[in-house]
């Protein structure tokens, strides 16, 4: 007995003896558990940590022993555990066996692109951790919002402003209203800023310390009208804490639970927020579905030391419903014209209430030389889609359903090759606990082949390039895309548009404000759809909005750059 009691007194300095581990993907923005959409998972690396942010470690032996800081400036050790960036000692908020809150050192006073050598390093009286390899973001906000659960989901930490200045807890209890103020509280705003704090010491309230570049809020997933902070920037007295102030847009969908995101070069989760007319409880308004089936052709041309030609088919059943949902407004297309800029957001996910997938029970798709086969679920992919074009006489713009909604699911099968080409095709569901059977027929148009070699083309501003293809449905569009990947989102300046009787385009960077930007890798991206008024109508019990039924070609062309 003896000797097993005294096991158990030197079990817990046997643990303290053990170096620090820092967890791969463990280093993440305190308020949003993030480490961006770029996580190399062969070596322990995190992306947009912002230098000044709130940062979080979790790990295994990272303390002796749990402690806080008491006082400002913050303290650069406590309980013996320290943390270095890059080499600089880091002000600590807290310290654990698990978890280490601390400030990342300003940018200016670090190299952006920490060497894998000198990464982030926790140390103890047992040793060092390996390092762990971060990016610093420098001035490129990377937000996320603090929540009150501590989560990084659910309820944002954001105060209700009253017009004399007072402020209170947003709440379902206790709404902003349409017009009303609010302040948000985040970290990761970027550390270009004006009089800014020292490490470790709490912004002042005068002069006050705002970013030359700022992150905004989003609501509900689309830009909003009058959403823009009206200021930002570190709040008075706290370290490393970014406030936003800004107006809830008038015609912002209103509720209990209505998703909340800050974005700038990129995109933190969606929290939530409450909003009701004239403040006070929160209403939901009612649950709208709608559906979308597409059926898409995907070629992919890659030229290396070969040229490589992949084909993907796939059929998308996507179902879904939220509060106060609306149908989206078909898009617009002008012979010749451009299609405005567009950015596709990716980042991390939360559940957010009310917003969930429709069941339809067992659902086949079947074609010309396709058998009856199954779609089976799989998860909603992809990101908010932001497009800067002239907003509807509402003021508003329909969201685009978004991947940052965790645990949201389509029906999807993958086709053999060759599978969607012109001709009629079916989709029939069983039907299940929120939608009825149905079936849906469309005819597919036919598909254009592009003689043009684009791959690994270079661009040069000023000049003309044009494209030549054969085929296609004479009412179809086709558009043409130069997609920049930037990590945190996909981005296109422009959009040519013909009709695919055209069988030619031509793009120029010759407009004003126009260019085909620098640098590269771009993707050069041709999309052929159907004319708005050939579109196929979705009916289904369960479906309040309707839906539609869509076809797409679309060919990806690897490897180009663009010079001005």
């Amino acid at each position: 007995m003896k000797r097993t009691l005294f096991g158990l007194a030197i079990w817990p300095l046997l643990a303290w003896g053990q170096k620090p581990v820092i967890n791969p993907g463990g280093v993440v923005n305190a308020a949003s558990y993030s480490t961006g959409r770029d996580l190399v998972v062969t070596v322990a690396v995190s992306t947009t940590l912002a230098g000044g942010s709130i940062a979080t470690i979790f790990g295994t032996n990272l303390a002796a022993s749990t402690q806080s800081a008491e006082s400002t400036p913050l303290p650069r050790q406590l309980a013996g555990t320290a943390v270095s960036v890059d080499g600089i000692a880091a002000p600590l908020f807290y310290v654990s066996p698990t978890q280490v809150n601390f400030q990342m050192p300003s940018y200016y006073d670090t190299t952006p692109g920490i060497s894998p050598a000198n990464g982030i390093v926790v140390g103890t009286a047992a040793g060092m951790s390996d390092p762990y390899v971060t990016v610093i973001t420098g001035p490129n906000p990377v937000p996320g919002i603090f929540t009150m659960d501590v989560s990084g989901c659910g309820q944002g930490a954001v105060l209700n402003v009253s017009a004399d200045g007072s402020t209170s807890l947003n709440s379902p209890t206790n709404s902003a209203a349409p017009g009303d103020y609010i302040s948000i509280y985040g970290t990761g705003n970027g550390d270009d800023i004006n009089n800014r704090p020292p490490d470790g010491v709490p912004a002042s309230s005068n002069p006050l310390s705002s970013p030359e570049i700022s992150a905004g809020p989003l609501f509900d997933f689309y830009e909003n009208p009058g959403a823009g902070p009206s200021w930002s920037g570190r709040a008075p007295g706290f370290v490393g804490l970014d406030q936003f102030n800004s107006q809830v847009p008038e015609t912002v969908r209103q509720g209990c639970a209505v998703p909340l995101q800050l974005i700038g070069y990129n995109i933190g989760p969606p929290v939530t927020i409450s909003i009701a007319s004239g403040g006070g409880t929160c209403v939901d308004p009612p649950t709208q579905g709608y559906g979308e089936i597409m059926w898409e052709k995907t070629v992919t041309t890659t030229v290396g030391l070969t040229t490589s030609i992949t084909e993907t088919d796939t059929l998308t059943v996507s179902l879904q419903a939220s509060p106060g949902r609306q149908a989206p407004t078909p898009p617009v297309f002008t012979e010749g014209g451009l299609l405005a800029p567009a950015y596709t957001y990716y980042g991390p996910s939360c559940a957010i209430p009310g917003y969930r997938s429709l069941g339809a029970g067992t659902v086949t798709v079947q074609g010309p030389g396709l058998a009856a086969t199954p779609a089976p679920m799989a998860p909603l992919q992809g990101g908010t889609v932001l497009a800067n074009l002239p907003l509807p006489a509402n003021g508003t713009q329909t969201p685009f359903q978004s991947g940052q909604v965790s645990g949201l699911t389509v029906y999807q099968a993958t086709l053999p090759n060759g599978t969607i080409q012109q001709g009629s095709f079916k989709v029939s569901a069983s039907g299940g606990s929120d939608v009825g059977a149905f079936q849906s027929t469309i005819q597919i148009g036919s598909p254009i082949q592009v003689v043009t070699a684009l791959a690994n083309r270079v661009l040069y501003a000023g000049q003309s390039y044009t494209i030549t293809w054969t085929g296609g449905d004479p009412t179809a569009w086709v558009t043409v895309k130069l997609v920049s990947h930037e990590g945190a989102y996909d981005y296109y300046q422009w959009a040519w548009v013909a009709r695919a009787s055209d069988e030619t385009m031509t793009l120029t960077g010759q407009e004003p404000g126009l260019s085909f930007g620098s640098g590269g890798p771009l993707e050069m991206v041709i999309e052929v759809v159907p004319d708005p008024s050939q579109v196929f109508a979705l009916s289904a019990p369960g479906l309040s909005l309707g839906g539609q039924h869509l076809w797409k070609y679309t060919y990806r062309f690897e490897g180009l750059t663009a010079q001005d």
